[in-house]
């Protein structure tokens, strides 16, 4: 892999986190300002759709050319394991676009969407720090799995971008209420960024989403090292 294949498959990482952003936290802002004055209770279902399916959609896109990671620790988490052909050189390249397209796509609602930035990933009351940072992890433990299960291992990549952008959803579902659901430093990191509102608890969503990727990483790991799959082919 040569420095011109890095650099192009990164710009993809980045155009790719950016329309991610772009759609998944302007989806959550219209939510936000107007749907969510006659949606009620049902506000939170229509924040899940909004990323999740931005999600599906980007990773769609983007899988043939990057691999559509669009996340910096999920990023980091294929370059422990080595799978996507993630060295240490076209890893980095990965997470500063990510981080970029991150920034970028918070930008682009800050500039053009006439509604201020309201999806972000913040504790809400009465949750905990070690309750916020479990919730992260265990939902980008999922996340990741679903990538590693369904994007790496190929069986299930007709599926992919579909099983992907719902892990996302669900995870809205069950930790939006209570941590914003950020699964993504570079989700969590750019709007905050961009809207200035850098909390004191920011690094839940960085070491959270980290140890998360991590943990299910090794747990696909462990499977494939004693080739505990089930042959779904009936042929």
């Amino acid at each position: 892999m040569s420095l011109l294949d890095d650099t192009v498959t990164a710009l993809a990482e980045f155009i790719g986190t950016t329309y991610f952003i772009f759609m998944g936290l302007g989806g959550g802002d219209a939510i936000a300002a107007f749907a969510g004055k006659t949606l009620g209770d049902i506000e939170i279902l229509a924040t899940a759709f909004a990323f999740g399916w931005s999600l599906m959609i980007n990773v769609w896109l983007w899988a043939h050319i990057s691999g559509g990671v669009l996340n910096p620790a999920i990023t980091l988490a294929l370059m422990v394991t080595g799978d996507l052909n993630l060295g240490i050189v076209r890893g980095v390249f990965y997470i500063i676009a990510q981080f970029a397209g991150g920034i970028a796509g918070s930008l682009i609602v800050e500039a053009f969407i006439p509604a201020p930035i309201a999806a972000l990933t913040t504790l809400s009351n009465g949750t905990s720090v070690l309750q916020g940072l479990m919730i992260e992890i265990i939902t980008t433990s999922v996340l990741t799995l679903a990538v590693y299960t369904l994007s790496i291992d190929q069986r299930g990549a007709f599926m992919a971008a579909f099983g992907i952008g719902t892990s996302v959803l669900v995870s809205v579902l069950v930790a939006g209420p209570y941590t914003g659901a950020s699964l993504n430093p570079a989700r969590t990191f750019g709007p905050a960024l961009v809207a200035g509102k850098l909390s004191g608890d920011i690094w839940i969503y960085f070491v959270g989403p980290v140890l998360g990727s991590l943990l299910g990483a090794l747990f696909y790991t462990i499977f494939k090292r004693y080739n505990i799959f089930v042959d779904l082919d009936t042929d």
